[in-house]
């Protein structure tokens, strides 16, 4: 069900602000579970750069990453970001993370329990593909947000392999 009080989001900046308020409203829990503070999240949705319009026309999954490369020398935050749209009907979190399933399967990929993460497997296909220049990598964090209708509907934030969803409040926490 998506939320009556969230607007469309029209640019970056609605997308960004309508996250914020949904982190902030959950501090607390997400602190207290994730072990982290609310400033490294919104570290991580400053990252996202652009505005994509799938987002007010399709159901999409907007879906960033830090990762680590072990391989250099020196320690730096590698931004691995994609976007997922999806077949235009209404979604629950069930329904997509079946379909997050099916088109792992359909890469030859298993099929995880939370699908809605990347996973280091998903990133070993982009880096065959030429899609993506780093081959062995630890995904430090990250945060999926799954649009409907223009609206946000979700967002989850994934710190080391502790991650929960939220709505306009806590739905999912798994460690």
């Amino acid at each position: 069900m998506l939320l009556p009080n969230r607007r469309r989001v029209e640019n970056i900046e609605d997308v960004k602000e309508q996250i914020g308020k949904i982190i902030s409203n959950n501090a607390r829990k997400i602190e207290s579970n994730l072990k982290v503070t609310v400033t490294e999240i919104q570290s991580l949705v400053s990252e996202i750069s652009e505005f994509n319009d799938n987002w007010t026309n399709h159901p999409s999954i907007h879906r960033l990453a830090w990762i680590n490369n072990p391989k250099e020398d020196t320690v730096k935050k590698i931004t691995f970001e994609e976007n997922i749209v999806l077949p235009d009907v209404s979604h629950d979190l069930e329904l997509i993370i079946k379909m997050l399933n099916h088109m792992r399967e359909s890469k030859n990929l298993k099929a995880t329990k939370m699908p809605l993460f990347i996973h280091p497997d998903e990133l070993s296909i982009t880096y065959k593909e030429g899609k993506f220049p780093y081959q062995r990598i630890t995904i430090t964090s990250q945060i999926a947000i799954v649009f409907q209708k223009g609206r946000i509907k979700y967002v989850g934030v994934v710190i080391d392999r502790n991650y929960v969803l939220l709505q306009s409040k806590l739905i999912e926490l798994f460690t």
